[in-house]
């Protein structure tokens, strides 16, 4: 393959690596924030029960019905369950902010596609560049045969009488494959 072919491949290489790195990175942060607001919702019914609960014992303890201890576990409570909340709320925003910039980051799709598509270029040219000098010749022979005794005979006959089983779109997508893999792409 030539220098340029074997850029155009490096480039959609890197541009679908990044794509699929920033997908899972995406999927993640998603499924994270999913959890997150399930954990926010949790913990302010802990924050508001920890809530009433201080509510409740504060004034037992100024009437003297109540000890100290059990005000200063309902305070300390109170204040690690608002402490557990606004921690929480806190990396749900960060990752809700950070959500928009990974999208952001993620390579537009016609981006890509034109990448796939100069790769694959670049895949066919040196393919091309494989076939012996003589195919050509045969090719253009076996048509002016063709021609001779089919005068309204298309071009692709003459394909055809080269390849007279050509693949199928299943051998196709198999072959596709097999080439990506070959060449280091995705397929």
């Amino acid at each position: 393959m030539n220098h340029q072919g074997q850029e155009a491949v490096d480039e959609y290489r890197s541009l679908a690596k990044q794509a699929d790195s920033l997908r899972a990175k995406l999927e993640a942060a998603k499924a994270r924030i999913r959890g997150l607001l399930e954990r926010v919702s949790e913990l302010e019914g802990g924050a508001r029960k920890a809530k009433r609960r201080y509510q409740l014992v504060l004034p037992k303890h100024v009437a003297g019905n109540m000890a100290e201890e059990i005000a200063r576990g309902a305070k300390q409570d109170l204040g690690s369950a608002e402490g557990d909340l606004a921690e929480a709320k806190g990396v749900l925003q960060a990752l809700q902010t950070e959500l928009p910039r990974l999208t952001g980051e993620m390579p537009r799709a016609a981006v890509l596609e034109t990448a796939r598509r100069a790769a694959w270029e670049a895949i066919l040219l040196d393919l091309q560049a494989q076939v012996p000098k003589e195919v050509p010749n045969l090719l253009a022979r076996i048509y002016v045969a063709l021609l001779a005794s089919r005068p309204d005979a298309p071009y692709s006959a003459a394909l055809a009488a080269l390849c007279p089983d050509p693949p199928r779109k299943q051998d196709c997508l198999r072959t596709a494959e097999q080439l990506a893999k070959e060449y280091g792409i995705p397929p």
